[in-house]
């Protein structure tokens, strides 16, 4: 039985409770909730995706000039983006990072990529469900 990095998974769960929170505060919509948690599992699965199945899915991408053109324009576009809706950015960030901890602390405790999604998955949803709860409760 591999050791679970209790550490991060908690601030893993802390940080998507925190969002969960914040989202039934902004919506009491369920159709707001199933697309947020339709997000956390994009997030658990983007960082447990192996490394070479993007590699493949982005190789052809800048190979053009036309490609090249539209991926500078989509990234000033996203830079723009960024700075008008700064907060929202650094909420997403902090989901990420914690994800990227996560993540990490399991890789080195030789996770498989279907356990780490596993894992990454009941916790973030268990989070995001937690606060959904806990702003409901209170």
């Amino acid at each position: 039985m591999k050791k679970l990095p209790w550490t991060s998974l908690a601030l893993l769960l802390v940080t998507y409770s925190t969002f969960g929170w914040q989202l039934y505060a902004w919506s009491e919509s369920w159709r707001v909730w199933l697309l947020g948690a339709a997000f956390v599992l994009l997030i658990a699965f983007a960082f447990t995706t192996p490394a070479k199945i993007l590699a493949t899915c982005l190789d052809g991408f800048l190979k053009s000039d036309t490609t090249a053109f539209i991926s500078m324009i989509l990234g000033a576009f996203a830079v723009v983006a960024i700075l008008r809706w700064l907060t929202a950015f650094a909420h997403f960030l902090l989901l990420l990072s914690a994800s990227a901890l996560a993540r990490l602390d399991m890789e080195l405790g030789a996770y498989s990529e279907l356990q780490a999604f596993a894992v990454l998955a009941v916790v973030s949803l268990s989070g995001f469900g937690l606060g959904l709860l806990m702003d409901h409760l209170f």
